[in-house]
């Protein structure tokens, strides 16, 4: 009878593992197919038309790319300029990278830049290795998501890159939390903070936190044009595209670029009251303009998109040669690297705004845009919308298919190069400041 009852027992936890298993083969299988089919819909927000309407296709975009432009090279951070440092075969040091900012995903090292991937913001546990972005050598590990607190990380880590979200005042507490939690990893050699810091470029709170201080973190990458920028504890890094709303990855060598775009020229966005934003809508209103631009606002800000509006926003994009990006609460946005991401020609509202952002010695060119500036972007900078808009948008109509076909090649080729520059240089830093290895690029 005991023999019968083991038997049984065996029987039910074998049946409990096979469908325990076949369970999570479902799952999965299911995730992957909501994800092939979210990414086949946002394809198709981009289709394109040739000359005489007939739609090209994702497969007829990319074989009309390819064919005109097939020595063009994209995903330039995957070239073999990175040093090889150690065994090949064993890394000789890992690096961690923790943080649920957004902009670790889109920028940080990732394909997405400045640029967005996969989207795992909601497991627990999310771990990416990325070879050769450190050099062979080294070995990367991504943790992202609600599950990445203080008491769950790895005590073992050695070498951190810590995320940190504060653009509103009531996050900072959140990330003193975590910077003072690192005195409990015992084995903790090196520590550097990406921050995405708050749009007046007020960062005073890191500070104490520098090894200059006598803190642990031995330099900050920072979003916005912070005073504090000098290239030896303070580097600027890209606001980059909007992950958090789920902005898609772009693959910029299937935009096709010798197609006639539907808008000359789009605007949307957040009207506020008596902003230069309120000056463009009303200029985009008159006779003379209301019928050459795309405009859709809203005049309250909204943090979460609808499918509805997002998709309408992504085709809107993919389908204009400017896209219009007045000031906010910081003349850098989101907008302008979306808007990049198509070969959309972003024009800048070139304006300080209020705050404590402006001017530092890593930069020889002045606030505002000063990466974009100093990377010779493919923008167009404006400083006044009312006296400078009318002629933009005469020269505009006035080009050539062909001219706006080169442009849009050099705004897509400059993007990809401007992305891998950004890994690039953040690794050179890293190698730098943690090893005191001095990269060959």
């Amino acid at each position: 009878m005991r023999v019968n009852c083991r038997r049984i027992a065996f029987s039910i936890l074998v049946a409990y593992f096979v469908i325990s298993c076949f369970s999570g083969f479902l799952l999965i299988q299911r995730r992957r197919a909501q994800a092939a089919y979210e990414y086949q819909r946002i394809q198709a927000l981009t289709d394109f038309s040739d000359d005489s309407g007939n739609s090209l296709g994702s497969q007829g975009a990319e074989l009309q790319y390819r064919r005109q432009f097939q020595k063009i090279l994209w995903n330039l951070e995957d070239d073999q300029n990175v040093v090889a440092m150690g065994n090949k075969s064993k890394p000789e040091y890992v690096v961690e990278i923790w943080g649920k900012a957004a902009i670790s995903k889109s920028t940080l090292l990732r394909k997405h830049s400045v640029h967005h991937l996969m989207h795992t913001e909601h497991k627990t546990k999310t771990f990416q290795k990325i070879p050769a972005v450190l050099g062979s050598g080294a070995k990367v590990k991504f943790r992202t998501g609600p599950g990445v607190t203080p008491s769950k990380v790895p005590k073992d880590t050695q070498n951190l890159v810590l995320t940190l979200n504060v653009r509103d005042f009531t996050k900072v507490d959140p990330a003193k939390a975590w910077l003072d939690a690192l005195s409990g990893f015992p084995q903790l050699k090196n520590v550097a903070v990406v921050l995405l810091g708050n749009e007046q470029c007020d960062n005073e709170w890191i500070k104490p936190y520098l090894v200059t201080n006598n803190g642990p973190v031995k330099f900050v990458f920072v979003v916005y044009d912070s005073p504090d920028v000098d290239n030896k504890n303070f580097y600027q890094w890209p606001l980059g595209v909007a992950t958090y709303r789920n902005f898609p990855k772009v693959k910029s060598a299937f935009i096709p670029i010798s197609i006639q775009r539907k808008h000359m020229c789009n605007y949307m966005g957040t009207i506020y009251v008596n902003s230069s934003r309120q000056v463009l809508l009303d200029l985009l209103s008159t006779p003379e303009l209301k019928d050459r631009c795309y405009v859709k606002v809203r005049h309250e800000w909204l943090p979460d998109e609808t499918e509805g509006s997002r998709d309408n926003y992504l085709k809107v994009l993919a389908h204009s040669d400017l896209t219009f990006n007045p000031v906010g609460m910081n003349p850098e946005c989101y907008r302008i690297y979306e808007a990049l991401s198509y070969g959309s020609i972003p024009v800048i509202e070139d304006v300080p705004t209020l705050g404590n952002c402006g001017n530092s010695s890593g930069f020889s060119v002045s606030a505002p845009h000063r990466l974009l500036k100093s990377e010779k972007a493919p923008v167009i900078f404006i400083k006044d919308w009312q006296k400078e808009l009318p002629a933009i948008l005469e020269k505009e109509a006035k080009m050539t298919l062909e001219q706006k076909s080169k442009r849009r090649k050099d705004v897509l080729l400059w993007y990809e190069n401007f992305k891998a520059k950004m890994r690039k240089r953040f690794v050179s830093v890293i190698q730098e400041k943690f090893f005191g290895v001095h990269p060959l690029f």
